[in-house]
């Protein structure tokens, strides 16, 4: 009995031995690099966008518009992704869709009901849409947005529409600016066009439905993590609230 007691002393001094030595290796590399030591243990190997903690999160965001008019469209589909979280409401517009908006995007409006491809969607008010957008956008560490064209187009319908609804100063509290890829990728590349479509066929030999916000996002993402635009060159093409 006594040398059984013996054994499992010295079987469990043993573990706690090896335990010490592991964690002494360990130490110092979290030290020096605590955010890979984190990303790995947490397992997330399958986030597309990595970053550091002390660098700004990325969060890919689209919308769907009654028209062009930026000064007086509304918004009809809302989307955003970042790694694997994904953001997407429909919204009832207060003014019709154009018929060239509802060609391009598959939406229309039906009385009190918005339909994508003939079939009803739900759809949120445009205040609780917009608030838990920010309340998705409080999830991530110093979020900025990228959008395609956003500087001519999605950015100011957004903070327009934010505005409207007393949210852009919370709005602007949360995110640190927009970078618009549009111009970015005019300076990274020399192609004969930039329209998001051509880039992911250009860069990623994929066909998608273009005009469908939550699809837009999921491969403006993928352009985003292939080309890896410099610091120099995001912070250039960023907007700020």
């Amino acid at each position: 009995m006594r040398d059984t007691e013996r054994d499992k002393s010295a079987g469990n001094h043993l573990k706690r031995s090896l335990i010490d030595l592991i964690m002494c290796v360990m130490r110092p590399i979290a030290r020096v690099f605590p955010w890979l030591f984190r990303w790995i243990s947490s397992g997330n190997v399958n986030v597309n966008v990595m970053i550091r903690d002390d660098e700004a999160t990325p969060v890919f965001f689209d919308l769907e518009t009654t028209g062009l008019n930026t000064s007086a469209c509304d918004i009809v589909q809302l989307s955003a992704v970042s790694g694997d979280r994904v953001f997407n409401v429909y919204l009832l517009p207060r003014c019709s869709m154009t018929d060239g908006a509802s060609r391009v995007t598959s939406l229309t409006v039906d009385g009190p009901h918005l339909l994508f491809r003939h079939r009803p969607v739900p759809t949120v008010p445009h205040r609780r849409a917009l608030s838990d957008f920010i309340c998705f956008l409080k999830t991530f560490r110093r979020p900025f947005l990228v959008g395609h064209n956003s500087r001519r187009f999605d950015w100011p319908v957004l903070t327009r529409v934010l505005a409207q609804f007393d949210l852009l100063e919370e709005f602007a509290g949360v995110v640190s600016g927009c970078v618009d890829t549009l111009p970015l990728s005019r300076e990274m590349f020399q192609l004969p066009r930039y329209s998001q479509q051509f880039l992911v066929q250009r860069f990623l030999q994929e066909s998608y439905g273009a005009h469908d916000a939550s699809e837009d996002v999921r491969m403006l993402q993928e352009l985003y993590r292939v080309w890896r635009p410099s610091q120099e060159l995001v912070k250039k093409h960023t907007i700020t609230p």
